[in-house]
């Protein structure tokens, strides 16, 4: 499957937690950006993407990207991190100190 050739699609959740943990945006120019910051190789298994240092959430059906959830920015290896926290019986949170 070529890059060109996908289509993505950003559910509500994805939108309103990419708003909340990265910047204010509408879903138009978050679709043109994740278009221009898509490049081979940055697909990872069990569903974690990784964008301009933004966690995504994401399943592939075909052609098409389901963006599910937006973890935000971080440094660390994310799916590594959810992982350990399941093996584990942790968590991690995401979220400042007030919650969602």
């Amino acid at each position: 499957m070529r890059l060109d050739e996908l289509q993505f699609i950003v559910e509500e959740h994805a939108y309103k937690r990419y708003c909340q943990r990265v910047e204010p945006v509408t879903k138009e120019e978050l679709l043109s950006l994740i278009r221009e910051q898509i490049r081979p190789g940055h697909y990872r298994q069990k569903g974690y993407l990784l964008l301009d240092d933004v966690w995504w959430r994401y399943s592939v059906t075909d052609s098409i990207v389901t963006l599910h959830t937006c973890y935000g920015r971080h440094h660390i290896d994310l799916p590594a991190a959810i992982r350990w926290a399941k093996q584990h019986r942790d968590r991690i949170v995401l979220a400042g100190p007030y919650g969602d």
